[in-house]
């Protein structure tokens, strides 16, 4: 069954919420041995980011709740390749392109939520400068538990929208931005540091 979702175009249901957008030249992510970690990080490795010949975009949110247990994260990670212009129709299926998605509670990170790689759709570049970039993202994401809990995450979704990044540094992003130290844990990953 696929459920059709606007992912990150309504608020969180929180006290509060932080957005975050990064567009990342010379990294890479979602590689193909991503998810092959430890359960608590299954939906967080695919979103590290590290030096590499391509080009990351993503958009993380935060639901900051009065009850602390109550915060929520939503990650979503897109690889492409190093040589794209404006107008580029980046297609999921041939491997153009790679777009992972998580969300679920930022205080019990790597335990409840889900996490997914999109299997169809496609990037379509917008607009890219030397310090931005804007992205229509379409894709269908096959869900899944990192603890495997029944009903959690059996639906696959669709994520369909428009996403602005400014520029950084691979080596300026924070855990939260998706390259964390050696000394970070999953809460790290789920929850921003300011």
């Amino acid at each position: 069954m696929v459920a059709t979702v606007a992912v990150f175009l309504a608020p969180c249901t929180a006290v509060a919420s932080r957005k975050t957008t990064v567009y990342v030249r010379d990294a890479v992510a979602i590689s193909p041995q991503c998810i092959e970690v430890g359960t608590r990080e299954l939906q967080f490795a695919c979103h590290r980011v590290t030096p590499g010949e391509g080009i990351v975009v993503a958009e993380h949110r935060y639901g900051r709740s009065w009850n602390i247990d109550s915060s929520t994260y939503r990650k979503l990670t897109i690889r492409l390749p190093a040589a794209i212009a404006v107008g580029d129709l980046l297609q999921m299926e041939s491997g153009q392109a790679g777009v992972f998605f998580s969300e679920g509670s930022a205080a019990f990170a790597g335990k409840r939520g889900c996490y997914g790689r999109a299997q169809s759709g496609s990037v379509e570049v917008l607009a890219m400068s030397v310090n931005s970039i804007r992205l229509k993202v379409h894709a269908v994401v096959s869900q899944k538990s990192p603890l495997e809990w029944r009903g959690d995450c059996d639906e696959s979704f669709v994520i369909s929208q428009i996403i602005k990044a400014s520029r950084r540094a691979v080596d300026e992003l924070t855990a939260w931005e998706g390259r964390p130290s050696a000394d970070d844990s999953p809460f790290s990953e789920a929850n921003p540091s300011d």
